[in-house]
């Protein structure tokens, strides 16, 4: 058998050392740009949102500005009919 000297040490270690440090700088990199990829999702995510946001909000206006036509026509469809029995009750006598 030969014997090991240090550079056949130093070799071995450096093979061992660029078998592991090569694929884990492959899954940094990999890690970093699924982040950052995920980052671009939530920050298109937080726009739409935001403009969902906004359109509950008028849909809640116009839902509150519905409701108020509403009872106005309630209260014309009353006024109409006390109107309407009156002017009938004109007509018979």
């Amino acid at each position: 058998m030969s014997n090991l000297t240090k550079d056949d040490v130093w070799k071995m270690v450096q093979i061992l050392m660029s078998v592991t440090i090569i694929p884990l700088a492959g899954w940094v990199w990999n890690t970093n740009v699924k982040i950052a990829e995920l980052q671009n999702d939530l920050g298109d995510a937080e726009k739409v949102i935001s403009v969902l946001e906004k359109k509950i909000s008028s849909s809640d206006d116009n839902a509150k500005n519905i409701i108020g036509i509403e009872k106005d026509i309630e209260y014309m469809k009353g006024s109409l009919g006390r109107i309407e029995s009156m002017v009938t009750r004109k007509k018979e006598r």
